[in-house]
């Protein structure tokens, strides 16, 4: 019986069992965020463009601060779990992988980034796509989206803009002086954020591989006919 002190609980203010309309700001979230990762998808090849045809560095930076803008933006939205779907989810770590393989590939040919390290990134997704077929033989298309990977993508984004800041400064100014301090700064931490972002990539590729591995440990093989999971 509800006590009649304190009143029944179910029916105290913002406990209504009956669910609240849905009004249209809040039907218009999950399209404001991938809208954001579409954002991301189509800055890609403007960066391409921009770095290694046209060589302007108004647009070309302008395409890296965009990405990391949204990728906030996004983070932000899901984080208030403001209507965030799994179809939004995918698009979201779909345009962070096209947008980080997209600036790796021009920081390496401008010669940023070495090829060495520049290799790692399309590595780990050729990894990822490894663990395909595993996941299709249990019947489940993708793993939920690690954290691991989200913080690593932004870490790769933020890398970027500062690297590319640095990309053409000579080690010797024509006064003989060393380049500024915020020079030596921009570089600094876009290295830290790149290497950062690559460790976690590669941490993030053996937390899956190990859920994969559980996977295939609990779960029968699918049936031929059987329905996949998400």
């Amino acid at each position: 019986m509800p006590n009649r002190r304190f009143g029944d609980p179910r029916l105290q203010p913002g406990r209504s069992s009956r669910p609240r309309p849905q009004g249209s700001a809040d039907r218009n979230r999950p399209v404001l965020g991938k809208l954001l990762s579409i954002l991301r998808l189509v800055y890609a090849p403007v960066m391409l463009w921009a770095v290694l045809i046209a060589k302007d560095d108004t647009i070309a930076l302008a395409a890296f601060g965009l990405a990391v803008v949204t990728d906030l933006l996004d983070s932000w939205l899901a984080r208030k779990e403001l209507g965030r779907r799994r179809s939004g989810e995918l698009l979201d770590v779909a345009a962070n992988t096209v947008f980080v393989l997209a600036a790796t590939f021009a920081l390496w040919q401008i010669d940023v980034i070495p090829w060495p390290i520049a290799l790692l990134v399309p590595l780990r997704l050729l990894g990822l796509l490894a663990m395909v077929p595993a996941l299709r033989s249990r019947g489940v298309r993708t793993l939920p989206v690690h954290l691991l990977g989200k913080v690593a993508a932004f870490c790769l984004l933020a890398s970027f803009p500062l690297l590319y800041l640095s990309h053409d400064i000579p080690e010797k100014l024509d006064l003989g002086l060393e380049p500024g301090l915020p020079i030596q700064l921009a570089q600094a931490f876009g290295w830290a954020f790149a290497l950062w972002g690559i460790l976690l990539l590669w941490w993030s590729l053996v937390l899956y591989a190990q859920e994969v591995r559980r996977l295939m440990a609990t779960t029968p093989p699918l049936e031929k006919g059987g329905a996949s999971r998400a």
